[in-house]
């Protein structure tokens, strides 16, 4: 018997599912394709690195309650949480490319459902970058130099200390919007809340711009229908200041995980 099986024999209604592929094969998890009674879904099994990187499966399990409720997001089938181990509907659709994020047209719908999304009652835990900073750079995989490490944490404390000059309400955040986790379908979806917790709204907006490297015009479209207006000189500080932030995280994610390019 495959471990595969296993996992479906401990979820209940799912031992006769089939898994049809492997959908993806992440740093912190695996997820499959499942059939079953003419019905598609989506098995996740956590790494090891999920642990490592301070997941928090309860806190998501809440934030995809909420969105699910609010119509952002199946309702999840089964989750248990001790065994890292979730199944939720599958979504039909394909996941934005670069290409995407070139078009002002969709800039402007991602926009859209980011105010939406940001919109939502906050609910789960608060997102602590700085203390994600400091576990991401703790010891695993040696990929950069302990001082270019250094250099990062003093960069991201000296950046969470300035964060002080904008102040701002805290939202529900997804925290992971890169162009694989926005989904075309029957409408425009996100997609691996994992990371989604309560924090600063221009967080979302800065990895959308920073991680895609988009350039001004770009981040000028988004802005302006996230806002419904143009960015104010303050707003505009502050974007930039958070794009600095999601870099310097970034990078130390990327040490953690021993993966220079990821």
């Amino acid at each position: 018997m495959s471990n595969l099986q296993r996992v479906l024999d401990r979820i209940p209604g799912f031992s006769g599912a089939t898994v049809e592929q492997q959908l993806s094969d992440g740093p912190t998890n695996a997820s499959y394709l499942l059939a079953r009674a003419g019905q598609l879904f989506v098995l996740r099994i956590d790494k090891k690195a999920a642990r490592e990187l301070g997941l928090d499966r309860l806190n998501e399990q809440r934030v995809y309650q909420a969105v699910s409720v609010a119509g952002m997001a199946p309702a999840m089938v089964y989750s248990n949480l001790s065994e890292g181990i979730v199944v939720r509907p599958y979504l039909p659709g394909r996941s934005w490319t670069a290409d995407d994020l070139a078009s002002f047209a969709q800039l402007q719908r991602l926009g859209c459902l980011l105010r939406r999304l940001h919109g939502l009652p906050p609910v789960g835990t608060a997102f602590d970058p700085l203390g994600a900073a400091r576990r991401y750079a703790g010891p695993m995989a040696d990929t950069q130099p302990a001082s270019h490490v250094e250099d990062l944490l003093r960069r991201m404390e000296q950046l969470a200390h300035d964060s002080k000059k904008f102040p701002g309400p805290a939202v529900l955040c997804h925290n992971d919007l890169v162009c694989q986790n926005v989904l075309e379908g029957e409408s425009l979806a996100l997609i691996d809340w994992e990371y989604a917790a309560i924090g600063d709204p221009f967080f979302d907006l800065a990895v959308v711009l920073q991680h895609h490297q988009l350039d001004d015009s770009a981040a000028d479209v988004l802005l302006r229908s996230y806002f419904e207006r143009e960015a104010t000189a303050d707003e505009l500080s502050h974007l930039a200041q958070q794009r600095d932030f999601y870099q310097c995280l970034l990078e130390l994610w990327r040490h953690k995980l021993g993966n220079g390019n990821g």
